[in-house]
């Protein structure tokens, strides 16, 4: 049956069925070939076609959510790129002065030699960054979060 509900609640429910589907597609990938005559601990046919009934209401529920997101896409695409950018900073080597080489980060490099290595990125620079970034995307969370509880959309519900 259909029924309006707030975005919030349509995106738990594409996660719901997103989680169904994977687990009986697992199921029927674990059960479908057998050695011949070995029994199964379920009808594999049905269940394959259940996720076939899964996957359509999984496209109409991403499709109605993509259409009711159309008016705040920009921010959920600059929101992805700054978690992108955070996860990048994060992991940015900002090793600055006398390091000892080791084979994990420098390969090329002869082990237990000392050298003196230059971040043209320094830390302060990088903390400076992932601070405006982090301050950026809880905002812009906020803002889709209070989108998401006050925009309706109408989708099948069990």
């Amino acid at each position: 049956m259909k029924k309006k509900v707030s975005l919030a609640r349509a995106l738990k429910e594409k996660n719901r069925i997103a989680g169904r589907l994977a687990q009986d597609r697992a199921l029927v990938a674990k059960e479908n070939s057998k050695v011949a005559g070995a029994t199964r601990d379920v009808d594999v046919k049905a269940v394959y076609d259940g996720t076939k009934a899964l996957r359509d209401r999984l496209v109409a529920i991403k499709s109605a959510i993509a259409i009711a997101n159309s008016p705040i896409v920009s921010k959920i695409i600059e929101l992805e790129e700054d978690k992108g950018e955070i996860a990048y900073l994060k992991k940015l080597n900002v090793e600055n002065g006398m390091v000892v080489m080791d084979e994990q980060r420098f390969p090329l490099r002869e082990c237990g030699k000392t050298y003196e290595v230059s971040a043209v990125i320094r830390q302060g620079d990088v903390l400076a960054e992932l601070s405006a970034l982090k301050k950026r995307a809880e905002e812009l969370q906020d803002e889709l979060d209070e989108f998401n509880i006050s925009t309706t959309v109408e989708i099948e519900v069990d």
